[in-house]
Order: C-alpha cells, then structure tokens, then sequence
C-alpha cells in the first residue's frame, strides 16, 4: 500500500484506495476507506432487539470502514481517480494488483489496508502536540485515540501501557510512572469495569518480582474476560489471590 497522494506520517482519515488488474493494467478497482472522527454507538440506531445482542463496548467506535468492502471496478481509470482524490482532500493509495473475480482476496486486501491505514492514524494522532489541541479547544488526544479503537485494540493498548509502566518503575522514573499511569486511568474510562484497571495500574506500579508477576497476572486475567474463557480466568484469580497480601 503506497500513497500516491498525502503522507503516511499524516493520514487525513479518508483515503481511495485502488488496484491494478492483471488481465488490463488500464483498468482500475477501487474502494474508500473512512475512520470516523466521531465516535458511535450503533447500537442506539438499530431495533432494540438487535441492540440488546451486541457486545456493549463493540459498538462504541468503528476503525477505518472500506466502502465497498470489495473494490468495484472504477470505469474513468485512475487519472480519474487521482483528481477525484485531489478535488475531494483524500489520500489516494496504491494497493497493487488484484483479479476482479477473486472476490475473496478482494476483501482480504481492503480490510488489511483498512487496519494498516487506521494503525497510521492512531500513530498519527499519538504524535499531534497535546497544548495546540487544548489551545484549539479540542479534548485529549489520548482520550480521541481510545475512543476509535475497538475493545479489544484497548486491551492491547492496556497490555502496551502496563509494559511502559513496569519499566518507568524499574527505573524509577516518577514522572514517567504518574504520566503512564495517567494515560491508563484515561484508558479506563472507555472499557468496562470488569477488567479492574484501577488494579491493573496498582500492580504494575508494585516493584519487584511479585509486581511483576501481578501486573502480568492482570493482563492475562482481562484477555481471559474478553475471550471468555472462564476456566483459564479461575485459575488466573487464584494465582492472583495468592500473591496477594
């Protein structure tokens, strides 16, 4: 996936996205893909029968969405595309060859270019200077990050940002200590109670050996919540218990 236009250290959020086909190097297919800015709840547009089914955080935000999810041939060509990208504001991607009849592959390629373009955007707003937001009057970038990843990316971050802790820890690196324990008590504000950040947070915090048996101990504990597995978290609850004081 190149950018033919725009930049990959800064994603504009909306890109065209298009493919190359082997039986006509002229021909092009093409699809758009889009992060929301703002997140959703799809759950409040939707009948309640169908609502009541869905996981409560699932829903919350969408990563970068392909529209189509499988690219449609694209008849003006890329020339086309390009100044339709251009006009528009979009980044416009290269994303290789592909066979128009090999649906499958089709949606393969889109939804990994979806997840790619959306890892740069996050990695794009980590980097956004945190006083020129609060002076343009917008809230934390941290708080916009956790609020377009999914659940289970939260929980990766959590896993990411409890490492980071045990090491300021390691290193005795109080101010690194308070500001990753501030990112994390961030993010749990936007997952569900019952992965205990506030715990993961204390435990990771803990030096030494047992700290670090505890903090990975917690990790564990919310990856065994998230995939339901109840018998792996019984036992991971009474490893906890017995490091416990």
């Amino acid at each position: 996936m190149d950018f033919e236009r725009g930049s990959s250290a800064e994603p504009k959020g909306h890109a065209l996205i298009y493919f190359r086909t082997p039986q006509d190097p002229s021909a092009v297919l093409a699809s758009y893909l889009i992060i929301p800015p703002v997140p959703m709840n799809l759950a409040r547009y939707m009948p309640p029968m169908f609502a009541a089914g869905m996981p409560a955080q699932g829903v919350q935000a969408l990563g970068a969405v392909p529209l189509p999810p499988v690219p449609e041939a694209f008849a003006d060509g890329r020339g086309a595309l390009a100044r339709l990208a251009e006009a528009r504001g979009d980044d416009l991607l290269d994303g290789g060859t592909l066979d128009p009849e090999d649906a499958q592959r089709g949606l393969l390629l889109v939804s990994e270019a979806a997840r790619q373009y959306q890892q740069l955007y996050e990695d794009y707003l980590r980097r956004l200077p945190a006083p020129e937001l609060e002076e343009a009057g917008t809230v934390d970038v941290s708080d916009v990050l956790f609020s377009l990843m999914t659940e289970r990316q939260r929980l990766g971050e959590l896993a990411k940002l409890a490492g980071k802790l045990r090491y300021a820890v390691e290193g005795r690196d109080a101010r690194q200590v308070a500001e990753t324990a501030r990112e994390m008590e961030a993010l749990g504000k936007h997952v569900p109670e019952k992965y205990r950040v506030g715990e993961v947070i204390a435990a990771a915090q803990e030096p030494g050996q047992r700290g670090e048996r505890l903090s990975q101990l917690y990790i564990d504990r919310c990856y065994r919540l998230a995939e339901e597995d109840y018998a792996g978290l019984r036992q991971i609850e009474e490893e906890i218990k017995k490091l416990r004081p």
